[in-house]
């Protein structure tokens, strides 16, 4: 026998031999593709859609096995195949015992009623076929939602590829949040392509990757808005409710000391303003004088809007804004000042003159202690007082400074508002008493006279006019009388005395009056001396006045003219005189030599 017949015989054995139920066994099939949608719930329950794709290449498959997902998934039994070629056929999914996180997509499939299809089975042919899988998934039980800082994390492992493929893609649809989605690990960004849409209704965030390896399980993960979740009250993702409580509310105890501290800053400021117009009230009323606070308020309320406004004053630099803390120091200020009391106009009654020593008027003692004292800087009680505010102030502003923000400069500032209390509505604005313009006026001009002639030759008195209601206790006026002892025939007296710019001004002007006898040797002597110059009734009818200004208005200006006019008013001459009496002080002389009497013209005008 030959090689080709019998290699002929061989192959018809082996085909007759080969029988239908070995010719179909051979089956193959791939799955291409795996489309993952996630959408997610309010209270964290996922529904998983797989949209699966296969490729049959032979054989006939009456099921298809997907392995490796969740154990706690529930799966929707009901689905359908479609395939390539058109139509549907209805599956259902169950769960695959033999294997562990498995499940098996089974087709629903008439039987056999052609003699190829008994021959070759029924079941899926060649071709490609489409197919959904789902199922629910509890992504809190299962912990694939997480907490992650103040975000939460949502992570989902899909099923592994049996062979790989290409296009892996999973979309994650969430309720719609204030903060959108997005990948949540940095190292998947550089083979990740991130897609994200946002509408009112749902969030998405889509992922894809180009190759996903055989067997690999890709976990995917994206950070989400927990406010997308308001049902979710797992502990592990929501602090307890108790956590949640609000904080306990601050302790309201160092804002009610701090307005204590004002309020009682306030009302201290009204009592010492209170306080400080009734002092100048009763020393106004003493020199018959008239109180002008700078902003009077009515009513009686400048005290309680001066403590006011000193107080908000300094709340406003310390917490608010320091111009309105300015403002009101300004206005504060104006609160407590005191202007220059009005002396109230009043006429002149009768009065007597008299002597008065001259210790009483020319060197006066200091006035008594006044109730205001401690708040007039001009005083000795003030100043301590004054100090005394200004090193507690200073002290408070050093311990307060780190504790108060500002008060290193809001203390200091509004301490101004204490500044009228001490420096208005003092003795030093009150209308001038006799006294005190007389120890001014008189005294030096009674001390430059003794330096121009010698006062053992001339009477010199002071003397003050007191009122008889006051039964010889007060006096409104003062003069210095001086005459010659040896006086020219009809004269009475020269007196210097001070003609006030207006009532209660504090200072006068010199006035020089020449009292004498109408008809006198006097008379024709000061007619002489000062012609064309008027004279004035005197206190009697046969009195006349003769009324003259010191050119220049000082105290020495006036001696000049008092010294000129007894010179020339003496009886005799003075070489005509005896000698002086030997002077009654008998230690060291200091007083000057006497100067020379200056002559009438250039001493005295007429009025």
């Amino acid at each position: 026998m030959t090689k080709a017949p019998l290699l002929l015989v061989t192959l018809l054995a082996l085909g007759a031999a080969a029988s239908p139920a070995q010719a179909k066994g051979w089956e193959e099939v791939h799955q291409t593709s795996d489309d993952v949608r996630v959408t997610v719930g309010p209270d964290g329950i996922a529904t998983v859609n797989h949209h699966l794709r296969y490729r049959i290449v032979a054989g006939r498959f009456k099921s298809f096995d997907l392995e490796g997902l969740d154990p706690r998934a529930e799966l929707v039994p009901e689905t359908l195949v479609v395939p390539e070629r058109g139509g549907e056929i209805a599956a259902r999914v169950e769960v695959n015992p033999k294997v562990a996180g498995g499940v098996r997509i089974v087709f629903d499939q008439p039987p056999p009623m052609t003699a190829r299809e008994k021959r070759l089975g029924t079941g899926l042919r060649r071709g490609a076929y489409v197919v959904d899988v789902k199922y629910k998934l509890d992504l809190v039980a299962a912990k694939m939602l997480v907490r992650d800082g103040a975000m939460w994390k949502l992570a989902w492992t899909a099923p592994p590829s049996p062979e790989g493929h290409d296009g892996a893609r999973v979309v994650f649809q969430l309720p719609p949040a204030p903060t959108e989605p997005r990948l949540a690990s940095p190292e998947q960004a550089a083979t990740t392509l991130v897609t994200s849409r946002r509408d009112a209704e749902k969030d998405e965030l889509e992922l894809v990757r180009a190759h996903v390896p055989r067997g690999e399980a890709v976990t995917w993960s994206a950070r989400v808005d927990p406010k997308a979740f308001p049902l979710v009250v797992a502990p592990d993702l929501r602090p307890p409710v108790a956590a949640l409580l609000p904080p306990p509310a601050p302790s309201r105890v160092p804002l009610v000391l701090t307005v204590s501290a004002l309020a009682l800053v306030g009302i201290t400021l009204a009592f010492v303003l209170r306080a400080k117009q009734r002092a100048v009230a009763l020393a106004c009323d003493a020199l018959r004088a008239r109180p002008r606070p700078l902003v009077p308020v009515p009513w009686g309320l400048g005290p309680l809007a001066y403590g006011a406004a000193a107080t908000a004053a300094l709340g406003a630099l310390l917490w608010s804004a320091p111009i309105y803390g300015a403002a009101l120091v300004v206005l504060a200020m104006a609160l407590a000042a005191h202007r220059t009391p009005s002396v109230i106009p009043r006429p002149r009654g009768p009065g007597l003159w008299q002597t008065i020593a001259d210790r009483e008027v020319l060197a006066p003692s200091p006035p008594p202690p006044a109730p205001g004292d401690a708040l007039d800087v001009g005083t000795r009680r003030g100043k301590i007082v004054a100090l005394v505010v200004v090193a507690v102030l200073g002290v408070l502003a050093f311990v307060l400074r780190s504790r108060v923000p500002g008060a290193a400069v809001a203390i200091p500032l509004s301490a101004a508002a204490l500044v009228p209390l001490f420096v208005t509505g003092t003795q030093a604005q009150m209308p001038r008493r006799p006294a005190e313009l007389a120890a001014r006026v008189l005294a030096p001009a009674r001390d430059t006279l003794g330096r121009l002639i010698d006062l053992a030759h001339v009477d010199v008195e002071c003397r003050a006019r007191f009122s008889p209601q006051s039964g010889s206790k007060s006096y409104d006026e003062v003069r210095l009388a001086c005459a010659p002892s040896l006086r020219i025939p009809g004269l009475r007296t020269i007196e210097l005395a001070l003609a006030g710019l207006e009532p209660g001004a504090p200072a006068a002007l010199p006035e020089v009056l020449v009292r004498f006898d109408d008809g006198s040797a006097a008379a024709a002597k000061i007619a002489q001396m000062a012609p064309g110059v008027s004279v004035v009734p005197g206190r009697s009818p046969e009195e006349k006045v003769l009324r003259l200004t010191p050119r220049v208005p000082t105290p020495t200006g006036a001696a000049r003219l008092l010294a000129r006019l007894t010179v020339d008013l003496e009886g005799h001459r003075a070489s005509d005189r005896g000698p002086s009496p030997p002077p009654a002080w008998t230690g060291i002389e200091r007083r000057l030599a006497r100067l020379a009497p200056p002559s009438l013209t250039g001493a005295a005008a007429s009025t």
